[in-house]
């Protein structure tokens, strides 16, 4: 259940309708160690019981909403992996790719007042190491945040945010440069190819347009 409340407010974060479909398309992207049933019976059968408990409501579409209750507690979830995600990378080291994982993983098991204790040694970040925020840290989204496949070609931005949940895909991210603080000059948006084209510095990055609406820039 926490996974379910954790995806549901992931895939309205990224702006996105929660659907069937799209919670779905989210919930396989959790770490096969969660265990998780993506089955239609599966996924059919924790709605109903998340509906029971007030944690989700249920639109005339069928669409998928946070209750009050439900928010809560998925940003106390989302609170507590973001918190897991800057400690194995600030303390531990721990390669980006394998970050997601590890939350995963630490998330459940972190109380309240070791979250505490974890948010005050790691100085009160406001963002994880994907520059997303963390619920409840002051965390203010800068002016003119866009996502890449908004931007204009020709223009100079700093990436702001990337998602975390693609293994492969924050292998690559992180292999071209193309990370959270980085400037980087958008040379070709191009739907029709397929394509985004990013410049850092003297090198070249290419990436797939399917995932550019999930990574975040501001003006540089």
């Amino acid at each position: 259940m926490e996974n379910y409340l954790l995806s549901i407010y992931v895939v309205q974060e990224r702006g996105t309708q929660v659907t069937n479909a799209n919670l779905v398309r989210q919930l396989r992207r959790v770490p096969a160690s969660e265990n998780l049933g993506t089955s239609l019976p599966a996924v059919s059968g924790m709605l109903r019981r998340m509906e029971r408990e007030n944690l989700i409501r249920l639109g005339e579409t069928r669409d998928i909403d946070l209750t009050h209750k439900g928010r809560q507690l998925a940003e106390s979830m989302i609170r507590k992996h973001r918190l897991a995600a800057r400690m194995v990378v600030d303390l531990l080291g721990v390669p980006l790719h394998e970050v997601d994982a590890e939350a995963h993983m630490l998330e459940h098991a972190l109380s309240d007042a070791l979250e505490k204790r974890i948010q005050q040694r790691l100085g009160n970040p406001k963002t994880d190491p994907f520059g997303q925020p963390i619920p409840g840290s002051g965390y203010r989204e800068p002016r003119g945040v866009v996502t890449l496949d908004k931007v204009p070609n020709g223009k100079a931005m700093i990436v702001d945010r990337i998602p975390e949940d693609d293994a492969e895909l924050v292998t690559y991210l992180q292999e071209s440069g193309v990370l959270p603080g980085v400037e980087v000059v958008v040379a070709d948006v191009a739907p029709y190819r397929g394509v985004v084209t990013l410049l850092i510095g003297e090198e070249t990055a290419v990436l797939g347009y399917n995932v550019s609406s999930d990574i975040r820039l501001r003006p540089a």
